[in-house]
């Protein structure tokens, strides 16, 4: 056991993020390192076992106890918030920022100007929860604002901040008032859900009370966790996170710290991947008929290389008019919108295969990939390879 590296692992497996964050970590870790991994929560004090680090998924004031505890090198994931900023404490985890500015733009596009955010209570679900959830929340709203556009927010926790509640009267109590959330607001309703877990039930309680899903509310979670978003119906839209990525930089963080190496002091936040759009927001939130048919149109076929001549033919539809029409529902023109399709594609394909940038052009509508490179890059304002490589796992 002496050439052996024991690593304690406090990230549970009970749910996607979890089990995501694991395969990144032993994904740097395997078969050159020779790291034993032992859950926390199943160790115990052995003087044949001694571990050296610890990879947590708690805030940063509660991993480091146990760090200190046992002596350990410590690196957290996915529970940061900016009260942590200058702890000083190694970090890896998704920018809460740009999440929540990728859910405003998601909703923007498709035409919304209702807004609703709800932040969970962390009761519902385990003691490593969405302790950062509220800061997507925050940034959803900040983005809003600076759009000029207000949102309401559902806070589960005003009633129950303490987490020593007990969880059922706590669940059948938010159930009605989310409820009565929901049915006070104007419609169409855009709600972005700060987790997939709140997203169920958002989805449950309109359903459970007629409230047509995504007709008059559209739900976005956060996380794409399978079973969550399979759940709930219709299925729930989310935003897809670099866990495996988070897992990955999390352990190589942690290895130099165990050769004596400097690591960052300041948080590692990742990108968000996309967002993976299922029934719950498969809509356009607009009252022109023209333009409802328009952007499915150019949904359904802007890969095959559409022009906006194709989408004038469809709608028997003059150029000027059916600029007019764009302009006034969405703020945006029929081109714009068909460029948008297609780079939305490419960015799927950037950070979900290995294809080149030619058969991407080809996948795409566009006759080359110096052409799709360059409206790439005035679309996103990065290349396509500085795209892939930031957004994929390693």
């Amino acid at each position: 056991m002496k050439n052996i590296k024991v690593i304690l692992l406090d990230v549970p497996w009970d749910y996607q993020f979890g089990q995501q964050v694991r395969r990144g970590i032993f994904h740097y870790a395997r078969p050159h390192l020779p790291w034993l991994f032992v859950n926390l929560q199943s160790y115990k004090d052995s003087k044949w076992m001694r571990p050296v680090g610890i990879i947590s998924m708690r805030r940063p004031r509660d991993y480091m106890a146990i760090a200190r505890r046992y002596g350990l090198a410590a690196v957290g994931v996915g529970a940061w918030s900016p009260d942590d900023e200058f702890s000083g404490l190694p970090y890896v985890d998704v920018n809460p920022k740009a999440l929540g500015e990728m859910a405003t733009d998601y909703f923007i596009e498709r035409g919304f100007r209702n807004f609703g955010m709800i932040v969970p209570h962390g009761t519902f679900y385990s003691q490593y929860n969405t302790f950062h959830s509220p800061y997507r929340g925050e940034a959803f709203v900040e983005a809003l604002r600076k759009r000029k556009l207000t949102c309401d927010v559902f806070d589960c926790k005003k009633k129950y901040p303490s987490c020593d509640k007990p969880a059922l009267p706590a669940i059948g109590d938010t159930i009605d008032r989310t409820r009565r959330w929901l049915m006070s607001l104007p419609k169409p309703l855009a709600v972005f859900c700060t987790d997939d877990s709140m997203g169920v039930l958002v989805c449950g309680v309109c359903w459970g009370n007629e409230i047509r899903v995504p007709e008059e509310v559209a739900i976005l979670g956060a996380g794409d966790d399978d079973m969550f978003c399979s759940m709930t119906w219709p299925h729930l839209s989310s935003i897809r996170v670099p866990a495996e990525q988070i897992g990955y930089e999390a352990a190589e963080l942690l290895d130099a710290m165990l050769r004596g190496q400097k690591v960052p002091n300041r948080p590692i936040l990742l990108p968000p991947l996309e967002v993976v759009t299922r029934q719950s927001t498969d809509v356009i939130a607009v009252d022109d008929r023209y333009v409802t048919r328009a952007v499915q149109f150019i949904s359904e076929h802007a890969c095959e290389g559409i022009r906006v001549e194709n989408v004038m033919d469809e709608l028997s539809l003059s150029r000027r008019p059916l600029e007019r029409r764009f302009k006034s529902a969405l703020g945006r023109s029929p081109f714009a919108e068909i460029r948008r399709v297609q780079i939305e594609r490419v960015k799927t394909l950037l950070a979900k295969t290995d294809i080149t940038l030619e058969a991407i052009a080809f996948e795409c509508g566009f006759d080359s990939g110096t052409r799709v490179g360059k409206a790439f890059r005035k679309f996103t304002g990065t290349s396509p390879g500085a795209y892939r490589k930031q957004f994929r796992s390693r």
